[in-house]
């Protein structure tokens, strides 16, 4: 377990599951290197809060024999209904989540296992769970496992004390499919650090298109199939389709958070580029929400696919601020590619106004309050659970 000020003896008033990868970015930040820090997930804007709050890895195995048992049982589940959830190895960190008020996970799959595995769990902490894309998972699984999938989903959220969205497109839906009650839920704003995500002046910028993720709901096959002859460089580990004589794309492995790049590397690269592309599925997940963001906050003109889970339609504007094209539309992709080739004007002009708009509303001030918001509403509900128990 991380905690926000060194190691502890007492338990955290309020934990935050991750995905891991947190740990190698903390100890650089301890050294006093630049790291950006939206993927703490307002960890430490916990702490300026007064909140005492840890953070806890939630990748791989539980230890031991129940360990192995559950994460093997689960991986078949998995495999069947493309859910993810792990509730068997969620009730294993029973001692470690001892003496929490509140728990949050920020991922899907963690968020479902809390609502399956850990809402029996005596003393019963608040579980706050949320949710990139929930709306979508149905649709990931087998046609015969739906019926099942969606009765395990309305099992686990009725197992949460209150959800969060970050697509609202996502909430209206989730809210309508799973009858959850609306007074529960809510919006979570998200953040990049835009003092790291920053133009680069002493940065050549180069003639290529540049694309990255491992998100499966990236649509780097339609990006391939554009009849743009740019340079394209596409960093992620999912597999693409490269069209017969395609020697203009790029593939090298790795994706946003498991690459072979650093974070500075991935900064060069975003300033480097002359546009960033962010192709995507049309899917209620916000997909290319972090890399669009940064992309932007380095001041870099971004072409982003118009999905359903667009998270801020309001102020993401085709024309001032990006250029938002049709989900899958290989032509109007690669229109928006030549586009930025051909008008540097209009890329320099997207570029600023793409920094003006990151600073303005997506900064890691709006993502710190969200995540202060939510441990105090958390901690709000257990105090409440607290004194009908009396």
């Amino acid at each position: 377990m991380i905690y926000a000020s060194g190691a502890r003896t007492e338990a955290p008033d309020v934990i935050l599951f991750n995905k891991g990868g947190r740990e190698a970015r903390l100890k650089k930040l301890s050294r006093g290197e630049e790291v950006p820090r939206e993927f703490f997930y307002g960890f430490f804007d916990l702490q300026k809060a007064g909140i005492r709050a840890a953070m806890m890895p939630i990748a791989g195995r539980q230890a031991g024999i129940s360990g192995l048992l559950a994460d093997t049982l689960e991986r078949g589940f998995a495999r069947l209904t493309a859910l993810g959830a792990r509730p068997l190895s969620a009730k294993l960190l029973a001692r470690q989540i001892q003496g929490a008020k509140v728990l949050i996970s920020n991922t899907d799959g963690f968020s479902l296992s809390m609502g399956l595995g850990l809402s029996r769990h005596r003393p019963r902490p608040v579980l706050i769970g949320g949710f990139q894309g929930l709306s979508d998972i149905e649709e990931r699984s087998r046609r015969f496992m739906r019926p099942l999938v969606k009765r395990i989903i309305r099992q686990a959220l009725s197992g949460l004390d209150h959800v969060t969205f970050l697509s609202p497109a996502d909430r209206t839906v989730a809210l309508a499919s799973y009858g959850v009650d609306a007074g529960k839920t809510s919006l979570f704003d998200f953040g990049v650090d835009t003092e790291f995500w920053r133009p680069c002046p002493d940065v050549p910028q180069e003639d290529f298109a540049f694309a990255i993720g491992q998100d499966w709901n990236r649509d780097f096959d339609c990006l391939v199939r554009t009849p743009v002859r740019c340079r394209i460089r596409i960093i992620s580990s999912l597999p693409i389709k490269r069209p017969p004589g395609a020697n203009h794309v790029e593939i090298s492995p790795g994706g946003f958070a498991d690459s072979q790049i650093t974070d500075r590397e991935l900064r060069r690269l975003y300033n480097a580029a002359r546009v960033v592309v962010v192709p995507c599925k049309d899917v209620y997940q916000p997909t290319g929400q972090s890399v669009t963001l940064q992309a932007m906050s380095c001041g870099k003109p971004v072409i982003l696919s118009r999905i359903r889970g667009l998270w801020a339609p309001e102020l993401l504007r085709d024309g001032e601020n990006c250029l938002l094209v049709p989900p899958g539309d290989v032509g109007a992709l690669g229109a928006a590619i030549e586009r930025i080739f051909n008008n540097p004007e209009l890329a320099a002009q997207l570029g600023r106004a793409a920094r003006e708009t990151a600073i303005a509303h997506f900064g890691l001030d709006k993502l710190g309050a969200a995540a202060v918001r939510i441990a105090r509403l958390g901690l709000k509900l257990h105090a409440q659970r607290q004194e009908s128990a009396l």
